[in-house]
């Protein structure tokens, strides 16, 4: 088992195979996400030496939409073969649900794939507003069936948390929810299929990297108690290497260190993608799995705009 953490508004739980312990945050040092000043080896070293023993509740736990630091939240697309397939056709199909065929054309998905080239990399969120609330997952309004472009997924991710000097501290799964239909009519809506309120979902808990760790994923959809979807993938068939992108991700930073001064963290892209006719309605079961990295039970929601 793993070494991992969460947070409370008193400090930091760390979780090893010998039991729960508690890290009180005296000092500011160990807030959600101010580990970002310590390096990688120094944060590690905290959570190898807790020593206090605690018994918890998840409702202590702090949500990730209210953790400091978070910002930005970044994506890397299109890094498995089975989600470059589906890009092309959806490409190919430019906002229709109909079925085509793929006529070996080439697209911009497959330039992003081609590791000769950099990835696909995204602004996907900050903390204020776009990470959703505990155990839900929103979509647009436009993305839901009958709302105009409508057709929205969860796409289930491992999530990595980066640190000021650019290292992996740890890594977590969460869903990068989009707006399918609308983001196919054009690569060019990408941001507003990707980036909205709610729009990101994570999990409480955040397992202290390990480059070698092989991650299975899986998520199932259930609507009214009746499983409606299900599949799974493993990080070892992911076309390009973690610190790779994380390398690229580093090239949005706003100095020439590479560096946000807050850390950021980092989707890595999905192995899993449900059919073109599938899609998120209000009140459905979303189960993101990962035996390595965490669990999230959420209910989908619709967002509200106002204006």
């Amino acid at each position: 088992m793993a070494i991992s953490f969460a947070h409370t508004a008193e400090g930091m739980i760390v979780r090893r195979p010998e039991g729960m312990f508690f890290v009180a945050d005296t000092d500011g040092q160990l807030a959600p996400f101010a580990r970002q000043q310590l390096r990688a080896e120094e944060f590690f070293e905290v959570c190898r030496s807790a020593a206090e023993p605690f018994n918890f509740s998840d409702d202590t736990l702090l949500l990730p939409n209210i953790f400091p630091g978070i910002t930005p939240v970044l994506g890397a697309g299109v890094t498995f073969a089975n989600s470059l397939r589906e890009r092309r056709l959806e490409t190919l199909r430019m906002g229709s649900l109909d079925s085509v065929s793929d006529d070996g054309r080439a697209t911009p998905y497959d330039v992003v794939y081609d590791t000769n080239n950099p990835p696909e990399v995204f602004f996907k969120a900050t903390a204020d507003g776009h990470i959703a609330p505990d155990n839900e997952i929103w979509i647009r309004p436009d993305g839901a069936p009958g709302g105009g472009m409508g057709s929205s997924v969860p796409e289930p991710e491992r999530v990595l948390l980066i640190n000021r000097y650019g290292e992996i501290i740890a890594h977590t799964v969460g869903s990068d929810t989009t707006a399918r239909q609308l983001e196919s009519l054009s690569p060019l809506y990408l941001p507003a299929a990707k980036t909205y309120p709610g729009c990101t979902t994570l999990c409480h808990w955040f397992t202290i990297y390990d480059p070698g760790l092989e991650v299975r994923i899986s998520m199932e959809v259930l609507r009214d108690g009746v499983q409606l979807y299900y599949d799974e993938y493993s990080s070892a068939t992911m076309k390009r290497t973690p610190e790779s992108l994380v390398r690229h991700a580093r090239t949005l930073a706003p100095n020439g260190l590479g560096y946000f001064l807050q850390g950021f963290a980092l989707f890595t892209g999905t192995g899993i993608i449900p059919p073109v006719e599938f899609s998120l309605q209000a009140g459905d079961k979303v189960i993101i799995d990962s035996p390595q990295l965490g669990r999230i039970d959420a209910t989908t929601k619709i967002v509200e705009f106002n204006f």
